[in-house]
């Protein structure tokens, strides 16, 4: 049985997230009517991360980022150094196939973005950091589930999905994963494994854009320069 989460944690990175750029300052007005919420509610979270210093007030009902935040987002950069050190190799692979690439991680919901470089091509596709995919329907997830062992698979798979019904054994041995429209229509992908000292998957490596141009032949001219790639990453994880 999974462990049950604390919806009022939810709640406050809901809220949290409702302050961008573009509008610096939300109000319990703005909380209550985005989120679902009664104005009571709003406003008793609001008061408890102005209290917590995630959100400050400078006016009367209107509140932003807190210093808390900022300290945490300074952290962050500064703890998310493999990723910085990944991204110029992705952005020279994203040149020399002339494709956008991504690296993830595993995370809780599945396959989580955590570097991404964009293709130069005027029409290509793109994601941004943070951004989960889904387990059975992308070549990522596929890898992911592939180097599982049945039990925990079994965790990840919904109704009507099996091993056999994505292949999973033969990427396995195959050591890379394609998705072909299965994701989103029109859009492919092609996945490799970033593995460890000890041979265990850390990161998936791929490259993704339109449908249309991940065909076999493809596929064959870009797999070794993927994995080629993929034990260059894993030589940034030994030395870090």
């Amino acid at each position: 049985m999974s462990t049950p989460l604390n919806g009022s944690i939810l709640k406050a990175f809901s809220i949290l997230r409702l302050i961008t750029k573009e509008r610096p300052d939300i109000s319990a007005k703005t909380v209550a009517s985005e989120l679902g919420m009664t104005h009571a509610t709003a406003h008793r979270l609001l008061l408890s991360l102005e209290e917590a210093g995630a959100v400050v007030t400078y006016r009367r009902g209107s509140f932003s980022l807190g210093p808390v935040m900022e300290e945490l987002g300074s952290v962050a950069k500064a703890s998310n150094r493999i990723a910085a050190r990944i991204s110029p190799l992705i952005e020279e692979l994203a040149l020399g196939l002339n494709e956008s690439v991504m690296v993830s991680r595993l995370g809780r919901s599945g396959p989580t973005c955590i570097a991404v470089a964009a293709s130069s091509r005027s029409i290509s596709v793109n994601i941004s950091v943070g951004t989960v995919l889904p387990m059975a329907s992308s070549a990522q997830g596929k890898l992911w589930l592939a180097g599982m062992e049945s039990a925990q698979r079994a965790q990840w798979l919904q109704d009507g999905q099996t091993s056999e019904s994505l292949d999973l054994d033969q990427i396995e041995t195959c050591g890379y994963a394609c998705n072909r429209g299965e994701n989103e229509p029109d859009i492919g992908a092609l996945s490799v494994p970033v593995k460890s000292a000890s041979g265990e998957i850390v990161f998936t490596l791929s490259t993704f854009g339109m449908l249309h141009r991940f065909d076999d032949p493809m596929v064959v001219r870009s797999l070794p320069v993927l994995l080629a790639m993929a034990e260059r990453i894993k030589a940034l994880l030994v030395r870090a």
